[in-house]
């Protein structure tokens, strides 16, 4: 293991990248330092105390690459599009056919991502700042894994429960990361992209190494499911479901990403598998009707705006004590949870939030023409308002009109406290957590890969799914607008409903389904005229990796 010989562990342990490539060199001051022999020692012989403070110092942080905000994301003139994943991901989704954004009375503010949705940002192109914030995010990740999987090694692993758990870590934030890169820069496999080049791969950090050429698809998406592999063997058997241990890289996590892994390369059988070690857990459960989004009861509000009241500890998507679907989530005593006091650019839930900080000019609502397709029995219908409203946000004492089909889904009036109370002042609004994987997705991976495979049990998975959200009165035979419908087109419809607004899934699902971006016949989208194709969802690989890796190929 080639490495700096001093390495920081009682101050700041994760040190400032200067990203270049994947093999980029870390800058650390020799504060409180001991050497590289010293920690893997204690994680092969130490005590349980030291080995408990390698573990917070250089394995616990780990988590934050699942939410990566600040340094050294590059930032922009979309600035909250592009310093977290939570932003980039709301950038995606505002370039779908799902989502609307609410500025269309000549408030708009490319700083929540207008451009995006009007197809203005330059988003693409391989020296574009909305590009590359995609590649150094996940590629300092990858560093940052190589580096902890330095010490956490196979061997240490064996000897030592905190190592295992640490080695998982590491295992999980590379592979992760990996998948990230080829979800935008590579076609999709199951698609054009089985033939092509996939990532160059790095396994070990060392700031002198020579840059490498890249892998094929194939061996890239090897090299994921390989990580993710080690990583299932190491968590088998444990499930760590308490709300104080969201951030836990047990074995559910591993399967969530193994089952992503499978549907994106189409091996069906296996994402069928994983998301049944899940399932069979029995430590999850659907989302109670009362805690789905601020209004789901779906009651007309107030027309006083100083009445409308929704408290963030009774939704499930604010509050993740009220939500027994997170598989993975940020708490609001988290150190890496996107909290307004830490960045006030980042949270996709800022800009899903009509009463919150962005309110304003960045609001966004569900498109009529998916809105229509919800069966009204369904209680996520609820989770958008139909009627325009006026309201406040934060402590404003003016009232703003929010546009019909409002996300309500992240909507709270004030933020939350540590201990599952609501704020006191309506400044704190955007306090509030974060659930990255859920349970309702594992079903809805489930039952395409089922459809995709053509066994007849899709349907029966995905009426779990449907029973839950509409109290068990309809099932896919049932289900209105699903008339007609084939498996995957029901399962397809299900995903845009029920994960509408989480992770770009809509955008990265149309790109591996091979469906473009057409808003024609919607009556709300107000940049109707953007269209983008399927197959050009693909960045280009950025100009900094162009110019500090001459062995790379471009396809």
């Amino acid at each position: 293991m080639k490495m700096k010989k001093i390495f920081v562990i009682l101050a700041s342990v994760a040190g400032l990248f200067s990203v270049s490539s994947c093999a980029s060199k870390l800058d650390v001051t020799p504060q409180n330092n001991i050497y590289d022999e010293q920690i893997q020692d204690i994680l092969e012989n130490g005590s349980a105390e030291k080995q408990q403070l390698v573990m917070n110092a250089i394995a616990a942080p780990m988590v934050k690459y699942f939410n990566f905000w600040g340094s050294p994301m590059p930032g922009g003139a979309l600035a909250p599009t592009e310093y977290c994943y939570q932003g980039m991901d709301q950038a995606r989704s505002l370039m779908g056919n799902d989502m609307v954004m609410a500025s269309n009375r000549g408030e708009t503010n490319s700083l929540a991502g207008t451009a995006y949705y009007e197809g203005t940002a330059d988003w693409s192109a391989y020296d574009a700042n909305s590009n590359w914030c995609h590649w150094v995010g996940y590629a300092y990740a990858i560093n940052q894994a190589n580096m902890l999987l330095g010490y956490m090694t196979k061997e240490a692993a064996e000897k030592s429960d905190l190592a295992k758990d640490g080695r998982v870590r590491g295992l999980c934030v590379r592979a992760f990361s990996y998948m990230g890169l080829m979800e935008e820069y590579c076609q999709p496999y199951t698609g054009a992209g089985k033939d092509k080049l996939g990532m160059s791969i790095y396994t070990v950090y060392d700031p002198a190494q020579a840059p490498v050429e890249r892998s094929s698809a194939t061996e890239t998406w090897k090299f994921i499911i390989d990580d993710l592999k080690e990583a299932e063997t190491l968590t088998s058997g444990k499930f760590t479901t308490g709300y104080a241990e969201l951030e836990d890289f047990d074995n559910a996590v591993v399967n969530f990403l193994l089952a992503r892994a499978y549907i994106l390369t189409g091996q069906w059988s296996e994402a069928i598998a994983a998301c049944d070690k899940i399932i069979n857990s029995g430590k999850y459960s659907f989302i109670a009707d009362d805690n789905y989004g601020c209004n789901p009861t779906g009651a007309d509000l107030p027309e006083n705006p100083d009445e409308i009241v929704f408290l963030p500890q009774n939704n499930a998507f604010t509050a993740l004590q009220k939500n027994p679907e997170c598989i993975l989530g940020f708490i609001k005593t988290s150190s890496y949870n996107l909290k307004t006091q830490a960045n006030l650019t980042c949270a996709q839930t800022r800009m899903q939030n009509p009463f919150g900080a962005y309110a304003a000019s960045s609001i966004v609502r569900m498109d009529d023409r998916l809105y229509s397709k919800i069966a009204d029995k369904d209680i996520r219908k609820n989770a958008f308002y139909p009627k325009s409203f006026m309201y406040k946000y934060g402590s404003n004492t003016s009232a703003t009109e929010a546009y019909s089909y409002s996300a309500m889904k992240y909507g709270a009036t004030c933020g939350l406290k540590d201990g599952g109370t609501a704020e006191s002042t309506k400044d704190l609004v955007d306090e509030n957590e974060f659930c990255k994987f859920r349970y309702s997705e594992v079903i809805l991976m489930k039952a395409e890969a089922q459809a995709q495979d053509g066994k007849s049990e899709a349907k029966t998975t995905l009426d779990e799914l449907i029973k839950a959200r509409t109290a068990g009165q309809l099932t896919c035979d049932t289900y209105p607008s699903m008339q007609g419908l084939t498996p995957l087109q029901m399962v397809q419809l299900q995903y845009r409903i029920e994960m509408w607004g989480e992770n770009g899934r809509e955008y990265f699902n149309n790109k591996r389904w091979g469906i473009d971006v057409d808003r024609s016949g919607s009556g709300i989208h107000w940049a109707s005229s953007f269209t983008l194709k399927a197959s050009d969802m693909v960045l280009q690989i950025p100009r900094n990796e162009r110019e500090n890796n001459p062995l790379l190929i471009l396809d």
